[in-house]
């Protein structure tokens, strides 16, 4: 049974190059799951986070640096752990 991931809370808006904390359920690891920012709410397109972002990747946490290159505003953030696409949350890149 694959379970689908659940994202519970994202830090605060930061800056590229600051950090980006994410906790949730579920989350897997580094080798089967990837971070989409500036998604739709359906989590369809956007920005997809580079391995070397990641920090530390737990089922529980997972913890980023924002690329130089990742898109500046308001989206939505999901995490894809083995084909499943987690909840959405809102979140920002500030300027």
């Amino acid at each position: 049974m694959t379970v689908t991931p659940v994202l519970i809370k994202v830090s605060e808006a930061a800056t590229r190059g600051g950090q980006v904390t994410i906790q949730g359920r579920y989350l897997g690891g580094p080798g089967t799951g990837q971070v989409r920012l500036g998604a739709d709410e359906g989590g369809k397109g956007g920005y997809v986070f580079p391995a070397s972002a990641i920090q530390s990747w737990t089922d529980s946490q997972i913890v980023m640096t924002v690329p130089t290159d990742a898109p500046v505003g308001g989206s939505w953030l999901f995490v894809e752990v083995a084909g499943k696409q987690s909840t959405g949350l809102p979140y920002s890149v500030r300027q």
